[in-house]
């Protein structure tokens, strides 16, 4: 039995992709490098399972999430699989999503006054 882990971690890989080919020559074609990014939903000795979408929602009473997308691959085919951080994004420190200098000079409205758009008066005002 293969080792396996199930896991929502956020990745990148590189991966080798196959090329469909049409009225060409066959020694020109080799494999396709391709990246994704995407949640680590499985992985075991043979094959890894990411989703680059899926319900946020806990799985319904049927199971699984039958309106998720992504990619199963063959461990063989995968060049590079880099962890980027675990669920949820914002709690990671080190996750890029995040801003790696803290915001510190506060933004605020300008006063009514200096507005480009000044409030009409009404008719009731005088």
């Amino acid at each position: 039995m293969t080792e396996f882990m199930r896991t929502r971690e956020l990745v990148s890989i590189r991966y080798f992709d196959h090329v469909l080919y049409h009225r060409a020559s066959a020694l020109d074609m080799k494999p396709q490098i391709r990246e994704a990014v995407g949640w680590l939903m499985y992985a075991c000795d043979e094959f890894v399972t990411i989703a680059w979408d899926h319900d946020a929602e806990p799985p319904t009473l049927r199971g699984g999430d039958p309106k998720a997308s992504g990619l199963v691959l063959l461990t063989t085919d995968i060049l590079e699989l880099k962890r980027l951080g675990t669920y949820p994004l914002q709690e990671n420190p080190n996750c890029h999503l995040n801003s790696a200098q803290p915001i510190t000079k506060d933004e605020y409205a300008l006063p009514p006054k200096k507005r480009k758009t000044q409030e009409r008066k009404r008719k009731d005002d005088k």
